[in-house]
């Protein structure tokens, strides 16, 4: 298990940026899997990293958890000469992924450990040196970790590229130490970068199967790398599992689900279907084709069925909503039953108003509940009811126009238009 307090002296990490394809696209923003070439990077660094710089000018932009450096001219490493002292730098020539997750860490560790004033990351090895020091294959260095003086001595020769400062910290004396991994995939294009999201979706899955979490078809199961899942929980294919989740032990996620900075609790079934920025509680069923849009709070032992829409509401544990709904701006309270076809009539085209609903209440079918309104506990309403005023607990509710029968109407009308009464 990776710790923050193995390392000897602060590590600051610097994403270089300043490289860009014929048409002027940053190798940074390159979308891999949830998020960019950068964010992928970013994902890699040590826990012991303590400050992350992303070395950049105005046609780069900024990168969310990394504080902005100012790319100065022709040398896309000069500005590290402005770094504040610390103990090492861990240098970012390029965006890349890397199939094993720790690689870092252990380039980190290679380096801190020994006290070697320069180390690199390579993918591959052709051997060793006399030292007993693995030799790259390829001398095209991505990732290199400097004590902080060793650094500033390189810079100073005007080296321009990662290699070129590895070099003269050699050089200038320093010892190098090599830390190999699997595979580094360097982004620089749109096919760079949708062969690093297969290695990042390879390594984000196996690592959570790794862990207990079985998922059907890695190949066609997209989850984000600081999504959490629990020991037992099942993923089906075609789940998209965006950044910001949890999902809890038992639960199962598909097929073809989607999940954005969701809370999904133990045992819970979300069945193609959808929950943005909500919690939902354990043991419920969602789906199929439920939607729960933002800030949403569904409770235990829920049902939300097919075709049910969520908005801004709070659902009550033993809440059962099983087709055909939409609930929004609403409270709703324990063991209610919704009936198939209800709407809470929430806009009235200029204000969003609440609802809200006791525990115990029996909506029935095609009831508006036109808001703002509060029902009590143990309400009834009658199907087809639209409820516009308050109503007590325990109540029954009704409010739809009497029926009345014409009879032959329809048999008259049909022969004014020449068609069979029969």
């Amino acid at each position: 298990m990776e710790r923050k307090d193995f390392f000897m002296g602060k590590i600051s990490a610097a994403l270089v940026g300043g490289l860009f394809d014929e048409n002027g696209l940053s190798a940074y923003a390159r979308p891999v899997l949830f998020g960019t070439a950068g964010d992928a990077v970013r994902d890699c660094l040590p826990a012991a990293v303590d400050a992350c710089y992303f070395v950049h000018d105005g046609r780069d932009a900024a990168l969310s958890g990394a504080e902005s450096l100012a790319l100065e001219g022709g040398n896309r490493f000069a500005a590290l000469k402005s770094l504040a002292v610390c103990g090492h730098v861990l240098v970012i020539a390029a965006p890349f992924a890397l199939t094993e997750a720790d690689a870092l860490y252990h380039l980190c560790e290679t380096h801190t450990v020994t006290g070697y004033g320069v180390s690199v990351l390579a993918a591959e090895q052709q051997g060793f040196d006399a030292e007993g020091q693995p030799i790259p294959r390829d001398s095209n260095c991505l990732a290199a970790i400097f004590t902080w003086e060793t650094l500033q001595k390189a810079l100073e020769t005007g080296a321009d590229t990662l290699d070129g400062l590895v070099a003269a910290a050699v050089a200038a004396g320093a010892q190098k130490g090599v830390a190999v991994t699997n595979e580094i995939v360097a982004i620089c294009d749109g096919a760079s970068a949708y062969i690093a999201q297969l290695a990042v979706t390879h390594r984000v899955n196996f690592g959570l199967i790794e862990k207990g979490v079985q998922i059907f078809d890695p190949v066609n199961t997209y989850i984000a790398p600081d999504a959490e899942i629990e020991a037992g929980a099942v993923i089906l294919p075609g789940c998209h599992i965006r950044p910001g989740c949890k999902v809890g032990a038992g639960a199962v996620i598909g097929p073809n689900s989607i999940l954005e900075k969701a809370e999904i609790g133990a045992g819970t079934t979300v069945n193609n279907s959808q929950v943005y920025e909500s919690t939902v509680g354990k043991n419920v069923t969602v789906g199929p084709f439920a939607y729960i849009r933002p800030q949403c709070v569904v409770g235990d032992g829920c049902r939300i069925g097919d075709f049910v829409e969520l908005k801004k509401s709070t659902i009550g544990n033993g809440t059962k909503v099983s087709h055909l709904t939409y609930i929004g701006d609403a409270t709703v309270g324990e063991r209610v039953n919704f009936g198939c076809g209800t709407v809470v009539v929430n806009y009235d085209g200029y204000v969003k108003n609440q609802t809200i609903i006791g525990d115990d209440c029996f909506i029935g079918c095609n009831t508006n509940l036109v808001s703002p309104v509060t029902l009590g506990n143990r309400v009834f309403t009658a199907a087809g009811t639209t409820v516009t005023k308050n109503v007590p607990d325990g109540a029954l509710t009704v409010a739809r126009a009497r029926q009345t029968n014409l009879e032959g109407w329809n048999d008259k009308r049909r022969k004014a238009h020449g068609q069979d009464t029969k």
